[in-house]
């Protein structure tokens, strides 16, 4: 039986530059960075205290250059995304202005290969 989501892959132009976004812009943990060969680093990273992260891809590494920016739709959770909008904005990450909607609040942001995560708060 499948208990929980290990991560998910995100293809990536540059693996130093996204683990920089993710790890010194958004606050992400460094779980895993180690070298794997020919395919580049396996580099994990994942919100704190969460179960499941994302894995920065090389997608030069892995044949997946197409796929920069054009992985699956994620949505994250954070409790004040009114908070975490101007926080977003002072660091310089794209991100659309909250939005009310009768399920929640949210906003979009879009990481330096041009993945766009949904973030919301319930």
């Amino acid at each position: 039986m499948i208990t929980s989501l290990a991560a998910v892959a995100l293809y990536v132009s540059d693996q130093e530059r996204a683990r920089t976004f993710y790890a010194d812009v958004l606050g992400f943990e460094v779980a895993t960075d180690a070298q794997m060969g020919p395919q580049g680093r396996w580099i994990e990273v994942v919100p704190p205290g969460a179960q499941t992260g994302f894995v920065l891809a090389d997608a030069g590494g892995f044949g997946q250059a197409d796929r920069v920016g054009k992985s699956a739709d994620v949505t994250l959770k954070c409790p004040d995304v009114t908070e975490l909008h101007r926080d977003l904005v002072a660091k310089g990450v794209p991100v659309t202005e909250p939005e009310v909607q009768p399920w929640g609040t949210f906003i979009k942001f879009t990481d330096p290969d041009g993945h766009q995560f949904v973030v919301s708060s319930r």
